[in-house]
């Protein structure tokens, strides 16, 4: 991770890594925490680039209408759905159990998990996506965006069934991903990061150049760029000797596999099996609190279309587009570089070494957030001028989006704990006290956005965000530094 003084040296560092590695086995090299973290952060850097060119040519076309508020309200379900199913709610539980089985298990054991997890997942994912398409319709008439008018709800609901083409997909990127990310193997994970908005530019400027394509442009772009996170990680699974096959050697190979008695003898005594139920008894917390998250976005999505203010809900999409670039850069970057370092300490039993990790990331991450959240608020309304004010994105829309930037701004510094910290928890095996701070935080969420937004308008919906996530940083803080320092018997870590 970063050093706090100085930061050059950490580039150095990574660069004297790189160095020492030949272009083709950049796919298979192990980094350390440094190299990694400055790695995830020129991805993350790269990303943000894109994605602020993605949303300057968004803005400059659709501004804040009908088009611009269908398209963002589109968007929460298909990334509802896979984070619950996929996205960082299965690599978080994948990379704590995948250590443990490689070193208790063995390389064989490994492999069949990962294909039974394939297996497992992309039938969910299939058969949840067909089902959020049969009811987008009622979704998002009742629940999704209940204020919106007759023709900006029928766009949302075309919008919603296009885009769940893309959970399938990104699933199989999540579960190469986890293999990879296990292995400290990063190269790949921030490729895949770093491109993320290419597709989606392209969607734009398809729009741009054939007009009648419309908001149809970005929203294919959207689908195509889980085509694209696929066709990069996918490789790193195969350069690790794995196989993309959706059922394991042994079961392909079990002589009467259709006996219902021997299937069910398999599956009691089969190693990968039991691995398996380990890792759903982490992902089903893990999903409620990704439901729970994410419903958070559905929540302001609802409070957005209630507001008094026109274009609060892009306005609003906008703001946190900006917010994210810190979280990115000083909290997922590093908790991603991190996590395996986290996760074989805790499988090792290495409490005080785990401990220090995780205290030397947040000292740093939660110092530099301070700093980049006066930036934001002292410098938001020059930044969104600079970006976003052309074509149809009005003074006005920069003043409504610079309010939210400034009310999400004052929970920065919890944004980014909330990532190390999550984390933290999941490495000890435990994705339910996540859940209830997630719980906790949307309850809070909820009640602060009921009263404040007749008041406040749209900015009570940031004002939410920001205080609710400084109570559950701190309670998942409290818990886990209680937990890091008794001495653990081994026995109580045994899920």
């Amino acid at each position: 991770m970063l050093p706090a003084r100085p930061a050059l040296a950490a580039f150095r560092a990574a660069a004297a890594d790189l160095r020492r590695v030949r272009l083709r086995d950049l796919p298979t090299h192990a980094f350390e925490p440094v190299s990694a973290s400055v790695l995830f952060q020129v991805a993350f850097l790269i990303s943000a680039v894109l994605g602020i060119g993605r949303q300057m040519l968004f803005n400059a076309q659709f501004g804040t209408g009908v088009e611009a508020s269908a398209y963002v309200a589109a968007f929460r379900l298909p990334e509802t759905l896979l984070n619950l199913l996929g996205g960082g709610t299965l690599a978080a539980a994948m990379i704590p159990v995948l250590l443990r089985t490689r070193h208790e298990d063995g390389d064989e054991v490994e492999r069949q998990l990962v294909a039974l997890t394939l297996a497992v997942t992309c039938a969910v994912m299939l058969a949840a996506s067909v089902l959020g398409i049969a009811l987008a319709g009622p979704f998002v008439r009742t629940v999704l965006a209940p204020g919106f008018d007759a023709e900006t709800t029928a766009l949302t609901i075309t919008l919603t069934r296009l885009m769940l083409l893309e959970p399938p997909l990104l699933l199989l990127s999540t579960v190469a991903m986890a293999v990879v990310s296990s292995r400290n193997q990063f190269f790949l994970v921030a490729l895949s990061i770093a491109v993320h908005n290419v597709v989606l530019i392209g969607g734009l400027l398809v729009a741009r150049l054939f007009p009648a394509v419309g908001i149809y442009g970005p929203a294919t772009g959207v689908v195509l760029d889980g085509v694209l996170q696929a066709s990069i990680l996918l490789p790193g699974l195969r350069a690790n000797g794995f196989h993309v096959n959706m059922v394991p050697t042994k079961v392909r190979r079990l002589k009467g596999f259709l006996d219902p008695s021997r299937l069910r003898d398999f599956v009691a005594n089969s190693s990968a099996f039991g691995r398996l139920r380990e890792l759903v008894r982490l992902v089903i917390p893990g999903g409620l609190s990704a439901i729970v998250n994410y419903g958070g976005t559905i929540v302001d999505t609802a409070a957005a279309s209630f507001a008094r203010e026109a274009g609060a809900l892009p306005a609003i999409h906008n703001a946190f587009l900006l917010i994210g670039l810190p979280i990115r850069l000083l909290g997922q970057a590093v908790a991603q570089a991190v996590y395996p370092h986290i996760a074989a300490h805790a499988a090792a039993r290495e409490w005080a070494a785990m401990r220090r990790l995780l205290l030397r990331a947040l000292a740093i991450t939660v110092g530099l957030a301070l700093p980049a959240m006066a930036a934001l608020i002292g410098l938001g309304r020059w930044i969104i001028w600079l970006l976003f004010e052309r074509g149809a994105f009005s003074a006005a829309a920069g003043d409504l989006t610079y309010t939210a930037l400034a009310a999400y701004a004052l929970g920065l510094p919890f944004y980014i704990a909330t990532e190390l910290l999550a984390r933290g928890h999941a490495a000890l095996y435990d994705t339910t006290t996540p859940l209830l701070t997630n719980l906790l935080q949307l309850a809070c969420r909820v009640a602060l956005i009921w009263l404040l937004l007749p008041a406040l308008g749209a900015v009570a919906i940031p004002l939410a965000f920001a205080a609710s996530s400084a109570l559950e940083a701190g309670v998942l803080a409290l818990i886990l530094w209680r937990r890091l320092s008794l001495r653990y018997k081994p026995s109580l870590l045994v899920p």
